[in-house]
């Protein structure tokens, strides 16, 4: 696995992103330009924070054979008051009915597990270049 994704510049405002075993399209909205006729960065990276947590819940779940059906997470957003950048994120899990009350604080901790919101917490460097 190489620890690179490429950007391929398709028609339009449409682009996709290219790495070793996958390729993943985004557009922007028709109001900005684009086609939609595939998710657009931002919603792309709120879906791999949600799918992140999702999965360190299931994980939980498994690892302590707890029932899965009914378990459900949402993330919610909410911009600053200019609405031009996303200032809160809130996870809302939704627990299976009769879930064990002394694991419901640990499936919540397991959602700190997530690489993508510790990235958030402490940011990399970021370099641009001209090759």
């Amino acid at each position: 696995m190489t620890n690179e994704i490429k950007i391929e510049f398709g028609e339009g405002q449409r682009l996709s992103a290219v790495s070793d075993d996958y390729c993943i399209d985004v557009d922007i909205p028709t109001s900005e330009g684009g086609k939609s006729s595939a998710p657009e960065p931002t919603h792309l990276f709120l879906a791999s924070l949600a799918t992140c947590a999702a999965h360190y819940a299931r994980k939980f779940c498994e690892s302590k054979s707890l029932p899965m059906e009914g378990l459900g997470l949402k993330l919610r957003y909410g911009y600053n008051k200019q609405g031009t950048q996303i200032n809160k994120f809130t996870y809302e899990l939704t627990i299976p009915e009769g879930f064990p009350e002394k694991y419901k604080a640990a499936l919540l901790r397991a959602l700190d597990l997530c690489p993508i919101k510790k990235l958030l917490l402490s940011p990399p460097a970021f370099e641009m270049e001209i090759v």
